[in-house]
């Protein structure tokens, strides 16, 4: 059913609204807006129906917050008969509507009512369609010629139908993400929110909060309640890319969601029921990262239910003219420019290249070379030192993640001399948290 709050300081009002509505909707009745607000991210309404005149703070002020805080939940005001300069005013802020008091025809008034509801289902839905984007991530947009691809796609249409989570394993560039949306958009949960996060990216000092939410007061700064992302994705799909980066302070909280379905803000101490599918995806040897305690045990088996690998493009060479097809119509129409072909010299260096950073390294190289050509045709001579030093001087360069890991344990091995091996002073100097260096630092050891 869906929710409504009303909120007025008169006790008649109400009653009223609560017998009116409660055989329809879920009707929930505060005295005043700062208690409603108290409620507004546990319950999360449909319509607020709020009184302008009251004593702690006024609708006027109430639907202020609203504005600030709660976009997408519909407003309604009520105001009496000699009021309507106030009314008007409130559309003016955004509220959907207004009403009289006393309420003379109550077949108006349900009107109004649902008309608001059908006004709120549409926000969510806009919102649902803005953040999924589902024909640009839709499985029709995924090229796949060749047999690999192929039984891979095959894969994804019969799991997506069924909530196991899955772990997607993939070198980066290779489209994880693009296969986990896919699997979203095939979903009875397609309707709903998709969230990527890239664990990699978060401070291990913020995760708690990002993930879980917090309550208002919970810590300097949390002046109001905060949604975690698991509440944000509540009836759809969180992906967790990058999973092998996450600190193990936050898989052990990532293995109590998926066991209990619930999730507890920081500051709270009541729990959320939360319905999630989660997907997540690594370019790492998790059970190498098991083995060197880097990763838990029991998560990398609840997460892998369904194991899914990406083949890197250097093993399916099949799919590079399409790929190269694909993206050439991209960007000549995101430049302006009319169509452009390539010549066999240049599609043979594609096919000689071993393409370490995979399918988002070719589509970097067809941007470029889509700018900088001054013709119709594509040459081999677009593809330079600065390009694609690797294919005209025939030099072989490492994968971007041996690269990577190479990079970061020479760093490490030079942070620590700077820092003469002290832990927080090193963190200082790199911007990093003590905790994640610790975790690479014994990643590199075990390695």
């Amino acid at each position: 059913m869906d929710k409504i709050f009303v909120v007025d300081d008169e006790i008649y009002t109400l009653e009223f609204f609560s017998e009116l509505l409660s055989n329809e909707f879920e009707v929930y009745k505060f005295k005043s807006p700062i208690d409603a607000l108290s409620k507004m991210d546990k319950i999360y309404p449909d319509l607020v129906i709020s009184d302008n005149l009251m004593p702690e703070m006024s609708g006027s002020e109430f639907l202020d917050i609203m504005n600030s805080e709660y976009p997408d939940i519909t407003f309604i005001m009520m105001t009496a008969y000699g009021s309507i300069d106030a009314a008007v005013e409130a559309i003016k802020k955004g509220a959907f509507d207004f009403i009289t008091k006393p309420f003379d025809n109550i077949d108006e008034l349900l009107i109004k009512i649902k008309k608001s509801i059908e006004n709120s289902k549409l926000k969510t839905n806009l919102k649902i369609l803005q953040d999924n984007i589902n024909e640009l991530f839709g499985i029709s947009n995924i090229i796949a010629k060749s047999k690999k691809m192929e039984d891979l796609l095959s894969v994804v249409k019969k799991i997506s139908m069924i909530n196991s989570n899955i772990l997607i394993f993939g070198e980066s560039g290779t489209g994880k993400e693009l296969i986990a949306r896919a699997i979203h958009n095939l979903s009875p949960r397609k309707n709903n929110r998709f969230l990527a996060i890239n664990c990699a990216a978060i401070p291990e000092t913020l995760e708690e909060s990002l993930f879980f939410g917090y309550e208002k007061g919970a810590f300097t700064g949390a002046n109001s309640n905060k949604k975690g992302y698991f509440e944000e994705a509540n009836n759809g799909t969180i992906f967790l890319d990058e999973i092998g980066e996450a600190s193990i302070n936050l898989q052990a909280k990532l293995l109590r969601v998926i066991q209990e379905r619930t999730v507890k803000r920081v500051g709270s101490s009541e729990s959320i029921n939360v319905d999630v599918r989660i997907i997540s995806a690594t370019n790492r040897d998790l059970l190498k990262e098991v083995e060197a305690k880097q990763f838990r045990n029991d998560l990398y088996y609840r997460i892998n239910v369904i194991t899914i690998k990406i083949p890197p493009l250097r093993e399916r060479l099949e799919d590079i003219p399409y790929l190269v097809d694909f993206f050439i119509k991209k960007y000549c129409k995101e430049f302006n420019k009319g169509e452009i072909k390539v010549s066999s010299d240049f599609m043979k260096a594609l096919y000689s290249h071993s393409w370490p950073g995979n399918v988002r390294e070719l589509e970097n190289l067809i941007e470029r070379a889509v700018a900088f050509v001054d013709g119709d045709i594509l040459k081999v001579d677009l593809i330079n030192d600065q390009i694609f030093g690797d294919i005209v001087d025939g030099v072989n360069i490492d994968s971007y993640k041996n690269a990577k890991e190479k990079f970061e344990a020479e760093y490490l091995r030079k942070l620590l001399l700077v820092s003469n091996n002290n832990i927080t002073t090193a963190s200082k100097i790199a911007g990093i948290d003590p905790a994640t260096i610790h975790r690479k630092i014994n990643r590199y050891k075990n390695g």
